[in-house]
């Protein structure tokens, strides 16, 4: 919750780890402005919306109406229509998406880029991203880090997901849940499948079943 102690946000898909009381940064992991300067170019001849997260604030490139639409209310994004990322320079860079809401579309643009990705991590999220961050840098080595710097063993973590980014820390946590609406072929990943979807009480389903035993 917001702005309380002993409560924690693993953002950036694994790629920040902060405490809600005074926003406390823990852990953070960067790529390097020349590798998120080269998805940027790279990105520039594709049919895609790009994303630029630096610690404070997110840039989008061919920022279309569909993506406004959909980030509306979700975060602060600052539109930006230039060539390259040189303004940057200098500051920490977490990770760099490109937006499309073909899925085929995107894994030939994986393949595409297999030259440039080798050292990074590789995910999709939302049905509509590929993100590239820092190699190592996923939910799943998230999880283990708070885990880690809570003293909390694995084993008692619980994960739920609904999309590809989210596979490792099912992976990796004591119980890793799809919801309902899971892609399909990450299901058979998760332990267990809720009966609701994420938008539909899935988290209170996890919570009463497996903490509180009330059903």
């Amino acid at each position: 919750m917001y702005d309380l102690e002993n409560e924690y946000v693993i953002s950036y898909n694994g790629g920040a780890i902060t405490e809600n009381k005074g926003s406390k940064l823990l852990h953070f992991e960067v790529i390097s402005f020349e590798k998120a300067s080269e998805l940027y170019k790279r990105g520039l001849d594709y049919d895609v919306c790009i994303h630029v997260y630096t610690k404070d604030m997110v840039y989008a490139y061919k920022y279309v109406q569909e993506e406004k639409d959909y980030l509306a209310g979700r975060m602060e994004v600052t539109e930006i229509f230039y060539d390259n990322i040189d303004f940057l320079k200098g500051q920490e860079i977490v990770k760099v998406l490109y937006m499309n809401t073909d899925y085929q579309y995107l894994k030939g643009i994986e393949n595409d880029l297999k030259e440039i990705t080798s050292d990074l991590d590789v995910s999709y999220s939302s049905n509509r991203y590929i993100e590239f961050n820092h190699q190592g840098v996923n939910k799943g080595q998230g999880l283990k880090k708070l885990a880690e710097l809570l003293h909390v063993d694995i084993k008692d973590t619980i994960a739920i997901g609904d999309n590809f980014n989210d596979l490792s820390m099912i992976k990796v946590a004591g119980l890793g849940v799809g919801v309902q609406n899971t892609v399909e072929e990450m299901k058979k990943e998760c332990d267990i499948i809720t009966k609701a979807t994420n938008n539909r009480g899935a988290i209170a389903e996890v919570i009463n079943k497996h903490i509180l035993g009330t059903n």
